[in-house]
């Protein structure tokens, strides 16, 4: 599987599903969140808990992360000129959250699109949000300069409290199910 990992990107084998997010007051569609998905040639359409931990294991994650980013954008913008205005939120790995090349691949991913920056949305997991509160703290901060929204997903699933978030310029939480 890990093989096959490294070869998907240059094959082209990974693809976006597009998740809408709903206005409860109108029932409008107000955004989409990019979900990865990989089309195996023999196993067919891997779902993203068979093959993301693979890629953060493998440190994989940065180099598909900077894809998503890349390919959600230039949808985004698509979408966008096309009339529907959307918002376009994009899951950010633990790995990716580590390195300031995150801040890189954004500005790069807006840049190449043309997408407003205010439509994006960054989504970071509250396990990876608090692994280094400092250097997290400062990548969330020069992001949120760029103009990008920042949403933490899975909150409640951690050891963080609404009182750890103010270290952080967060613009949305998305609580656990659980």
């Amino acid at each position: 599987l890990e093989m096959d990992l490294r070869e998907a990107l240059e094959k082209d084998e990974f693809f976006l599903a597009y998740q809408p997010t709903i206005d409860l007051q109108d029932m409008s569609p107000n955004g989409v969140e990019a979900l990865i998905r990989w089309k195996h040639p023999i196993r067919g359409v891997v779902q993203p808990d068979d093959f993301v931990p693979l890629l953060e294991e493998t440190g994989l994650i940065t180099e598909i992360g900077k894809w998503v980013l890349e390919e959600a954008c230039r949808q985004g913008a698509v979408w966008r000129q096309a009339g529907y205005p959307i918002g376009m939120a994009v899951n950010v790995s633990g790995r990716q959250l580590d390195s300031d090349q995150l801040i890189v691949d954004i500005e790069e991913a807006l840049s190449h699109s043309g997408l407003d920056p205010e439509t994006l949305t960054i989504e970071i997991t509250e396990t990876a949000l608090m692994r280094n509160i400092e250097e997290t703290a400062r990548r969330l901060t020069e992001i949120k300069q760029l103009g990008v929204r920042i949403a933490i997903d899975d909150f409640g699933t951690g050891y963080s409290s609404l009182a750890h978030l103010q270290r952080f310029p967060v613009d949305a939480l998305k609580i656990d199910r659980s």
